[in-house]
């Protein structure tokens, strides 16, 4: 399944919130994504079908497992790109995290894994490289 720009947001939005404890309502989805919660339902339902998240009706949400670890795998590569964007072209951390997360979705399983390749090696000094 590939995933657009909003639903990557919304899973990382829940793997957050998941992380704090507490039990997820989608009000809290909209507020972080500050996005409204019709449309935040509707993103839970197609996420849903996926299963990659489960919603009781008027209940909480959560990650399924499958969801879970494509959540973490996406903000790990995230994160990896981000560090390329921030140090390598100066973005702010910002700026860095909406481009990396816009990659994960609109380019090639290829690509990605070129990027991040670069953002390894540039996190590198010369000695390691060297190496």
């Amino acid at each position: 399944m590939r995933l657009t720009d909003a639903q990557i947001r919304c899973l990382l939005a829940l793997l957050s919130l998941t992380r704090c404890g507490e039990e997820i309502a989608s009000k809290d989805v909209s507020k972080v994504l500050g996005v409204s919660r019709p449309s935040v339902h509707r993103m839970l339902e197609i996420l849903g079908r996926a299963e990659l998240t489960e919603k009781k009706p008027y209940g909480a949400v959560r990650l399924t497992q499958k969801g879970m670890r494509l959540a973490e795998e996406l903000e790990a590569r995230r994160d990896r790109l981000l560090l390329l964007f921030s140090r390598r072209f100066g973005l702010s951390m910002d700026q860095s995290a909406a481009a990396a997360t816009l990659l994960l979705s609109g380019l090639e399983e290829e690509s990605l894994r070129r990027l991040e390749k670069a953002a390894q090696e540039g996190s590198q000094g010369p000695f390691e490289k060297a190496l």
